[in-house]
């Protein structure tokens, strides 16, 4: 990190502050607030698992790169976690069988790439089945076509002997994991099924209900709690040199309480994790505040169940730099997530919601860094896995604010979002905290991206409306 030292110790206050600027009428823009933000690093919150993205889809246009962009996206970001997709037996929409040859070579490649740069370590890797091969499908398709009736092609897992085949899903499972593992992908966490709540056509899907025979879309479905059960006994029996952590139910979002129909099925003692998505409002973008009620009332399910929680995966189709760090900001502070991970890691220009967007057709041509990385960055770049969430008390509503420390309590990293239309100057009370360098990285306007801000001699800095900064303390 680049902390600059000489500032004193300790400091009371870090402030942000610059010149005030002028209206559009000539006249001077009004001052900007004094806001405190006060640290208590001994109330302590959730364990970060940490921070990542997915490429479960269009990874062929990341995988064949040569340029940087695996330092940018693996690097220079802080990600953590790299969402997969398990395609095993998944290379077609029919015919696939358990002599289905290994086809999945572009995600091995980008773990393998992910790998080297990062100095020889691997994210973390959190895998989700977005549906069975289709000799395991009800309808004996992993993707129905475009164009059919959306009941007529719903599919759930099929029926042997007039029951659900749980023994050879779980058995599918165990030879994915060791498929990948053969080709060095060890998934830290699984997922048996993304979204087990949707369907759409033209799109790998599968239907499980929170009780088994539950009716979706108009078909009877296998119990996703049993194959939770299945796939967990399953891999605890196998010869895996390395077992991941199950997670779940991974649902579309939490609206109608969605989340919390799907674990009185479950053995949560077969989970690591409560994990869930966001989407479900009507809205495209919309303001990160909606999601509070129902993130406190999961946060209230998963302590009762004694679990943490994830969230695995959201983009809306405008996703911005400020409402996505707002949205995680409360994803963390609200819910108390221990892993976010945004959907597309990378994506093609159309349409580019992507952290990165990558030429299609896959070529070496120039990538485009999005704002939102910006938005992942100024968390996950100065935290890491292992650290614990503090309290961090604002004495302004809009001005939101984070704050993590490491497992040695030698640092500490505090995002701040002002989410008003009036500039704020934010002085930092760090308590007990001890320091002796901080650096301050910035956000804001429609051209600076966690841009590095020196204090001035007074310790004065300017957090301007709608701006992100993170401060990384150190010792």
């Amino acid at each position: 990190m680049d902390f600059r030292p000489g500032l004193p110790r300790p400091l009371r206050g870090f402030l942000v502050c610059a010149a005030l600027a002028t209206c559009g009428c000539g006249g001077i823009a009004e001052e900007p607030t004094d806001v405190t933000v006060t640290i208590d690093a001994a109330v302590s919150h959730q364990t970060l698992v940490g921070f990542g993205a997915a490429v479960a889809y269009q990874p062929h246009l990341l995988s064949g790169r040569t340029d940087d962009v695996w330092q940018v996206l693996f690097v220079d970001s802080g990600l953590d976690i790299l969402r997969l997709g398990n395609w095993y037996q998944n290379q077609s929409p029919t015919d696939t069988s358990p002599a289905t040859p290994f086809g999945d070579y572009a995600q091995v490649q980008i773990v393998q790439k992910a790998t080297a740069v990062r100095g020889g370590t691997p994210p973390k890797i959190l895998m989700s089945s977005w549906s069975p091969p289709a000799y395991l499908k009800s309808n004996g398709m992993t993707r129905p076509p475009y164009g059919a009736g959306e009941t007529a092609t719903a599919g759930t897992l099929v029926k042997t002997g007039g029951a659900y085949a749980y023994a050879d899903y779980a058995d599918w499972w165990v030879r994915s994991l060791q498929a990948y593992a053969a080709q060095g992908v060890v998934p830290d966490y699984v997922s048996i099924q993304n979204e087990p709540d949707f369907h759409i056509n033209h799109w790998e899907t599968c239907l499980w209900g929170p009780t088994e025979g539950a009716v979706m879309e108009g078909i009877a479905t296998a119990g996703y709690g049993q194959a939770v059960d299945a796939v967990y006994n399953a891999i605890a029996a196998s010869s895996l040199a390395e077992k991941p952590v199950l997670v779940g139910p991974e649902t579309t979002g939490f609206r109608d309480n969605i989340v919390q129909k799907y674990l009185p099925g479950l053995n949560l003692a077969e989970l690591g994790a409560i994990a869930h998505h966001l989407y479900g409002t009507t809205e495209d973008n919309p303001n990160p505040d909606w999601f509070n009620a129902p993130m406190r009332d999961i946060a209230k399910a998963a302590a009762a169940a004694g679990l943490p929680t994830f969230m695995t995966e959201y983009s809306p189709n405008t996703p911005t730099l400020f409402e996505t760090a707002w949205l995680m900001n409360n994803a963390l502070t609200v819910e108390g997530v221990s892993a976010y991970v945004y959907w597309e890691l990378v994506w093609s220009p159309t349409p580019p919601t992507g952290l990165v967007t990558l030429p299609t057709p896959p070529s070496g041509a120039p990538y485009t860094i999005n704002d939102t990385y910006y938005a992942l960055k100024h968390f996950a770049r100065w935290t890491d896995p292992g650290w614990v969430r503090v309290d961090a008390t604002s004495s302004l509503s809009v001005v939101r604010a984070s704050a993590f420390v490491s497992p040695d309590r030698s640092r500490l990293t505090l995002v701040l979002l002002n989410t008003s239309a009036k500039d704020h100057r934010v002085a930092v009370s760090p308590g007990a905290f001890p320091f002796g360098a901080l650096a301050v990285y910035r956000s804001s306007g429609a051209s600076e991206r966690a841009v590095g801000v020196a204090p001035e001699s007074d310790g004065a800095v300017f957090l301007p409306s709608r701006s992100i900064a993170t401060l990384a303390y150190a010792p």
